[in-house]
């Protein structure tokens, strides 16, 4: 029988002694790695010496801890219910592009088609899924074309844990050899793509389009295509280690934390995944008419679960008794996804804004005709050659919309690569002016967040500059406008410090930007209470988009409150409002509905220490 034979010291995993890792171990995700808020995982941490970057740290859905008896006593699994994904970037995790090796404890909880795992880039795809009851073994790349290669190799059984294989063995410039074996059973197929894997994403793909459920026990990459015994010994130690798993009754399973008891804090479900036939519901924005009618906006990802380019729609709902009940979808901006060469012809990403003097209401978006998103987006200011800041308009408190205009030829420059809005939710200032938040990727590439701004409602707008000309980068931002007129910008700071980027704006100049509140890289919401209150509305985690808090400052922003818990779970991008009984309403993505939750409570409960 093979051993591994590894040097260096010894350690101790799962119960059982181990030299230090084995050679060409790229990443390596070890049952006591998974890191959960009571059931709900928020990252499976990387074991091996390459580090924490490699580490699924971002969540899609609700992947679920899971506990288990083994042949080395109790442990944690991941379940993925088909909806849901742990994953990583290539420019943290890293490419690996001359061969590599994936070893995966799991078994299948349902017979549904998905995807094991996947590159997390477009760029290319090496990948391991079901497909119509089998096992499919494949590659892709932009090179293969639309159609991917791929074959059945083993036939997919439901509830039954296997080891499985995945080598990808460069064999020329163009060339690769695919193996896959389950329980030493080998089958293989030569291509002629070269795909790398880029990134990592467990549970879906690359889109988060075709998740599998299953459960996952333990999962080693290796960037070297593992072959003959050396591989064979990896798969033994693996299946000795664990045994055949057996799930631990109902009762002594993690649960989930819960959302705060508080009779204050009224909540709904405005949109839940598959509603109206729409895959996944996302980017919220939010405001409040002068009649009280609350304008709820989002994008309506009508195919999968990805951002632009793709078949994408601007959906809006209205409420006019504060959020408890809302009115039917409609989609306010729809390009006609059938457009030859338009790659779904999306819209997306929308910031509301409401005129309190005039009562119109404007929505903004960016609209991708072709691939024309922020990948893509070019020089130029046509649809054929950028991305098109887009705006539709309704002068009925929300009951019809004009169709969209693109102000893109006003405000961008023709060097720039895109320029659009927000998204979340634009403010009318004290003096009338409407500004809508912004981001623009210049010439060179580097993202900037801005605003823009119209003086005869909404006719015609001009841009601001920058407050951060050069780095770090700055994405989507919210703006407010202090006590003293000056406009605060709070920015999504894209080089992942875990603090957002702040800025405030006096007298046409840009104060020196900061840094201050903790945040995963992701959108925010800041408004202004007619109380002369600023509020806060994010993720409050450094690196995880989960505990969804929000904060208030008394003083125009110069600090901030440590903040109420709203939602502990996974909660991404929020859009807050004043109601008209100053009231706040927040409408937020939630991992446990795997939708849109709006939610409402008085002043007093975010200030209360």
């Amino acid at each position: 029988m093979t051993r591994l034979t590894f040097i260096s010291t010894c350690v101790l995993i799962a119960n059982t002694a181990f030299s230090a890792e084995p050679e060409n171990l790229h990443a390596w995700y070890l049952s006591e790695g998974i890191k959960a808020d009571g059931a709900n995982v928020r990252t499976w941490e990387n074991a091996a010496a390459s580090g924490a970057a490699k580490s699924l740290g971002r969540a899609s859905g609700l992947p679920l801890a899971r506990r288990v008896g083994t042949a080395t006593g109790e442990r944690t699994v991941v379940r993925f219910d088909g909806e849901s994904a742990l994953w990583q970037p290539a420019g943290n995790w890293g490419t690996l592009g001359d061969g590599c090796t994936v070893v995966a404890l799991m078994r299948l909880t349902d017979s549904k088609d998905g995807f094991l795992f996947d590159g997390s880039t477009m760029a290319g795809m090496t990948r391991v899924q079901t497909r119509k009851g089998n096992w499919n073994l494949g590659l892709a790349s932009k090179a293969a074309g639309p159609e991917q290669v791929g074959a059945d190799t083993h036939t997919a059984r439901v509830g039954e844990w296997q080891v499985h294989s995945a080598v990808f063995k460069k064999t020329g410039p163009l060339t690769t050899r695919y193996i896959h074996r389950i329980g030493g059973d080998e089958k293989a197929l030569d291509t002629g793509v070269a795909a790398p894997l880029g990134g990592f994403i467990l549970g879906a793909n690359v889109a988060t389009k075709s998740g599998l459920a299953c459960d996952v026990a333990e999962v080693l990459v290796f960037n070297a295509a593992l072959e003959g015994e050396r591989l064979t010994a990896i798969e033994k130690d693996l299946a000795t280690r664990w045994g055949s798993p057996v799930d631990l009754p109902e009762a002594q399973q993690p649960k989930a934390p819960g959302l705060p008891d508080d009779p204050r804090i009224f909540r709904t479900t405005v949109r839940k995944r598959g509603q109206d036939g729409v895959h996944t519901y996302r980017i919220p924005g939010l405001a409040t008419t002068p009649r009280g009618t609350l304008i709820a906006v989002f994008d309506a990802r009508n195919k999968g679960g990805g951002d632009l380019p793709g078949d994408i729609d601007v959906g809006m709902m209205r409420s006019t008794d504060d959020g408890a009940t809302w009115s039917a979808m409609l989609r306010v901006m729809d390009f006609d996804a059938a457009e030859p060469g338009s790659a779904g012809n999306g819209v997306g990403d929308p910031t509301v804004l409401v005129d309190a003097k005039t009562g119109a209401i404007f929505v903004a978006a960016l609209w991708s005709k072709g691939k024309r998103a922020w990948f893509g987006s070019g020089p130029g200011i046509t649809p054929g050659e950028t991305g098109q800041f887009v705006i539709v308009k309704s002068a009925d408190d929300g009951l019809t919309w004009s169709k969209p205009v693109s102000i893109t030829p006003q405000i961008k420059r023709p060097e720039w690569k895109l320029l659009f809005n927000g998204p979340g939710n634009g403010i009318q200032l004290r003096d009338g002016a409407l500004v809508f938040p912004a981001q623009f990727k210049d010439e060179g590439g580097v993202a900037h967040s801005c605003f823009i701004e119209s003086r005869d409602g909404g006719t015609t707008w001009k841009i601001a500059p920058p407050p951060i000309p050069e780095r770090p980068p700055t994405s989507e931002a919210q703006i407010a406008e202090c006590r003293d007129g000056s406009l605060l910008l709070t920015m999504r700071n894209e080089a992942r410090t875990g603090q957002r980027a702040w800025a405030r704006w006096r007298d046409g100049k840009w104060s020196e930007p900061w840094f201050a509140v903790t945040d995963p890289t992701c959108m925010a919401s800041l408004v202004s209470h007619p109380k002369g209150v600023l509020l806060f509305s994010n993720p409050n985690n450094a690196a995880r988009r989960v505990a969804m808090t929000i904060r208030h400052s008394t003083d125009d922003g110069k600090t901030w409150s440590d903040g109420k818990l709203l939602d502990p779970g996974v909660s991404m991008y929020s859009s807050m409002t004043v109601l008209r009984d100053g009231r706040i309403g927040i409408l937020y993505e939630s991992g446990d509905v795997a939708g849109l939750v709006f939610a409402r409570f008085p002043l007093e409960w975010v200030m209360e220490k």
